[in-house]
């Protein structure tokens, strides 16, 4: 894996983790849903839960962050962030009383198969 700067490994993680869930058979209903305060990364439909999944995508190069773990990058800022866009996209779509979740795939960018680890109901609707 050659050196990739922030926003090349951030968009290669995007696709990985898009390609990750259709293959376990979720259905993505938008990528990058930005607000001015804060972006999700992937909108998804878990079809098995009949749950809207918002997931968060962080991802490492292991040749220039050998010493960082992707899940690290999720601060509590950052979650606060991802609650009002949350909300936003809930309420654009009429969606606030349907049931959610928020997820994090964390991705390790190695020189052979990236590492994916798929963490589920990170952040119980925010109680």
């Amino acid at each position: 894996m050659t050196t990739l700067n922030t926003n090349q490994c951030g968009r290669i993680g995007e696709e990985i983790a898009r390609n990750f869930l259709t293959q376990k058979r979720y259905l993505i209903k938008k990528q990058n849903f930005r607000k001015q305060w804060g972006e999700i990364d992937l909108v998804a439909f878990d079809k098995t839960t009949q749950e809207t999944v918002f997931v968060e995508v962080k991802t490492v190069n292991q040749k220039s962050q050998a010493n960082i773990l992707p899940e690290e990058q999720l601060t509590p800022a950052k979650i606060q962030k991802l609650k009002k866009v949350i909300l936003s996209y809930l309420a654009e779509v009429k969606l606030e009383n349907k049931p959610w979740r928020l997820d994090l795939i964390a991705i390790e960018l190695t020189d052979s198969q990236p590492i994916i680890r798929h963490y589920t109901n990170i952040y119980v609707n925010f109680t």
